[in-house]
């Protein structure tokens, strides 16, 4: 059996992946365990009415066997199985109910744009959703019907938008993951020891974007009002644990290992300037055919062609990867990657590949006499 949900969380607070820890608690009090990691799925950046990070989860359920393995701890350690030796016994109408109740009270229903949806299914829903959910738009009514082809047992609140992350989330086949470890503050400040983060990040090789020394940014730190005190992310799940025990912190109260597509570009698709949609992700290769300027806010804007012309945008938020884009000039070739912005139709850069510099001649000569007015 699989369960999804998203969509729980507001720009005010509360986080989906907090709530996965509930979901886990509830399927244990029901007696049934997890099957292989939670995942925490990463669809479309670019969608403008979605909560925060648009995050869905998905958990597999049933009777576990085989290896087990620590995986966070909510009010008690928690642990998933390597493989699953039966469905269990289970009322799956009773076990909605729970996790109905659950919704309801931990759910931010009153923030505009939470729109909530829980589905559980005993067979998977297609990838190809996942695969059109993480790159572009998929419409409620899509997967109303693929839900029912599968005989899923689903619930919409409000507009019900959440139940296209929910099912996305449970199409997802890793063929290439990551992993995030994500710790949750007890009400309390959130605080991280910056000189504990570099040393996790020196000692241990497979964690990345934890710190950015540029900038001397905490990057496992986020500076929104939810539960999270920090997420670390890598591509061994067994150093995030280590990771945690080296940084200094506020109080932890829970703790929860996800498996994720982060960091795996599955969102890019390769495009060609002239096919770019808005709310895509993609990648274009071009030659930069109008010179960098620098907007109000501090905003890098410049295009590339194919054939047809994009407009580009570096925005004040990537810092200084802005410097990089500004010394590009008009011939050079370059690879983008980023996601399509609907009005003015515009590609927001996530990162830059640099193929072949124009050679630009300047005449030099000797400086000029004060004097005489005449070159020394």
């Amino acid at each position: 059996m699989w369960l999804g949900i998203d969509d729980t969380d507001s720009r005010k607070g509360m986080c989906t992946t907090h709530l996965a820890g509930d979901i886990v608690e509830e399927l244990n009090n029901h007696g049934l365990d997890v099957i292989g990691m939670p995942r925490l799925v990463r669809l479309n950046p670019n969608i403008p009415w979605k909560t925060r990070g648009n995050g869905a989860i998905a958990i597999q359920f049933g009777k576990g066997g085989g290896r087990r393995k620590e995986i966070g701890y909510v009010n008690g350690k928690r642990y998933c199985y390597s493989r699953k030796v039966s469905d269990g016994r289970m009322d799956v109408e009773e076990l909605a109910g729970a996790l109905d109740k659950l919704i309801r009270k931990r759910a931010m229903l009153d923030g505009e744009q939470t729109n909530p949806g829980l589905v559980i299914s005993e067979r998977k829903t297609p990838y190809n959703l996942y695969r059109k959910a993480v790159r572009s738009i998929v419409t409620l009514d899509e997967v109303e019907y693929i839900l029912k082809s599968v005989n899923a047992l689903y619930i919409p609140y409000k507009n019900g938008r959440g139940l296209i992350g929910a099912s996305a989330a449970i199409a997802w086949r890793p063929h290439d993951r990551t992993y995030e470890l994500i710790t949750y503050r007890n009400g309390g400040k959130r605080w991280v020891d910056e000189e504990s983060v570099k040393k996790m990040d020196g000692m241990l090789g497979k964690t990345f974007d934890s710190y950015d020394y540029e900038n001397k940014h905490i990057q496992i730190m986020p500076n929104s009002p939810c539960p999270v005190m920090y997420g670390v992310r890598g591509d061994d799940e067994n150093e995030l644990p280590v990771a945690m025990d080296i940084i200094v912190s506020g109080e932890i109260k829970r703790w929860m290992l996800f498996e994720s597509n982060q960091g795996t570009d599955e969102h890019l698709q390769r495009r060609r300037a002239g096919e770019v949609k808005p709310y895509e992700s993609v990648i274009v290769t071009g030659r930069v055919s109008r010179e960098p300027v620098t907007i109000t806010g501090g905003h890098v804007i410049f295009s590339v062609s194919d054939g047809d012309e994009l407009e580009c945008a570096a925005y004040e938020p990537t810092k200084n990867f802005r410097h990089l884009v500004r010394n590009l000039h008009t011939g050079d070739r370059i690879t983008l990657y980023g996601g399509v912005r609907k009005t003015p139709v515009t590609l927001n850069i996530e990162k830059m590949e640099i193929h072949s510099l124009t050679e630009i001649r300047k005449k030099v000569e000797n400086p000029v006499c004060k004097k005489c007015g005449k070159h020394m």
